[in-house]
């Protein structure tokens, strides 16, 4: 586990190192404008917010009745310029997703790392999209530890959404799109091919610096 989430965090860093050596700094990248903005397009900063998770595919019905949940991410991300209008956005964010079932929460708490690409279309305005993939840390069912094993440890997904910015504000809304399915193995320890997976939107708040 420990060795998965060092290589998640060493794709992040190697990949906004490359991406600021190969495009470096340059006035173009200073302008966060479409057409006449002169805010930033790179840089770093913290942020956090809401998480409304559930579950989502075709064999969700096995489930039996089972609501979303609502709950939390929070970390850090890194802007590089790549022109006028583009830029590569690595992020690093600790994600609890899960649902409520039988009386019962159901919590799956990942380490996720998306690469986005952002689109300014305002000076204040941004659009986001891009691959994510992340690290199933722990689940549990209310407090009690659930054993991982049968479940995808690995995730990967799409991520999109939009951002506005005031300052060193930023608020946003992102929908997380898991491809991968929650379990791998029944709890006998049979392989099976079951379609569930997970779906997240978010609301953030953002600060940048």
């Amino acid at each position: 586990m420990k060795k998965h989430i060092l290589l998640l965090m060493a794709l992040m860093f190697s990949f906004g190192a490359f991406a600021q050596s190969e495009y470096g700094p340059s006035t173009g990248q200073q302008n966060h404008n479409l057409f006449s903005g002169t805010g930033t397009n790179a840089g770093f900063g913290i942020k956090g917010g809401v998480n409304f998770a559930t579950l989502r595919g075709s064999d969700k019905d096995v489930l039996g009745n089972f609501s979303g949940l609502t709950t939390f991410h929070a970390g850090v991300y890194t802007q590089f310029s790549l022109g006028n209008t583009f830029s590569i956005q690595p992020e690093a964010l600790y994600s609890r997703k899960g649902i409520e079932r039988n009386d019962s929460t159901f919590r799956f708490d990942y380490l996720e790392v998306p690469v986005l690409a952002v689109f300014n279309i305002t000076e204040t305005v941004s659009v986001h999209f891009g691959p994510q993939v992340g690290i199933l840390m722990s689940a549990k069912e209310d407090d009690t530890e659930v054993n991982i094993e049968p479940l995808n440890t690995f995730a990967y997904g799409i991520a999109a959404g939009a951002e506005a910015r005031l300052s060193i504000f930023r608020l946003g809304a992102r929908y997380n799109l898991g491809l991968e399915d929650l379990r791998k193995e029944n709890n006998q320890g049979q392989k099976i091919n079951q379609d569930i997976k997970h779906g997240v939107f978010q609301v953030y708040l953002g600060l940048g610096f």
